[in-house]
């Protein structure tokens, strides 16, 4: 993969990582509300449910991303962790936190 390739996968992980932060700031400020009836409590906790999944999916895509970031200074980036082929160029830019190939993708999710 060429250098100015790798650029632009850099700044398209980075600008991510900084939406996904603005974001997870955002939802910290949801504060316990005062006792309500029963139907305000149940839907205030469903409410702090999935603001709870929905971070923590922010989080493990932050650290994907972190990952990706490291492997490109290290000069691994979009190499497949399975294999050991590079990851196509095209896949990377879809999906910039891929850590194998289609072909051992597939052969993963066969095995779930």
């Amino acid at each position: 993969m060429d250098s100015k390739m790798l650029q632009e996968i850099k700044k398209i992980l980075l600008t991510k990582k900084e939406t996904l932060l603005k974001s997870s700031k955002k939802d910290d400020g949801m504060k316990d509300k005062e006792v309500g009836d029963a139907i305000d409590n149940a839907s205030y906790s469903q409410e702090k449910e999935l603001l709870f999944e929905t971070n923590n999916n922010s989080i493990n895509m932050i650290l994907d991303i972190e990952q990706a970031l490291q492997k490109i200074e290290k000069g691994t980036f979009g190499i497949c962790e399975m294999c050991g082929k590079e990851i196509q160029v095209a896949r990377l830019k879809a999906l910039p936190t891929s850590k194998f190939c289609i072909k051992c993708q597939e052969k993963l999710e066969i095995k779930k």
